[in-house]
């Protein structure tokens, strides 16, 4: 297993919840042991992810 970081611009939403984030994440085949927004504009979430993979 290697663990990889990754910068991941997510859609912004109304209110972000750890459901919503981990969702998208999920949608996009992310494995994530941690994950963080780094940074907010009007129309995306930027997440640093320490993505798992096989």
């Amino acid at each position: 297993m290697q663990v990889v970081s990754e910068l991941i611009k997510i859609p912004k939403n109304e209110i972000p919840s750890v459901e919503y984030i981990e969702e998208e994440l999920t949608k996009r085949n992310i494995n994530p042991l941690r994950w963080a927004i780094v940074h907010v504009d009007d129309k995306m979430y930027t997440v640093s992810v320490a993505n798992l993979k096989e």
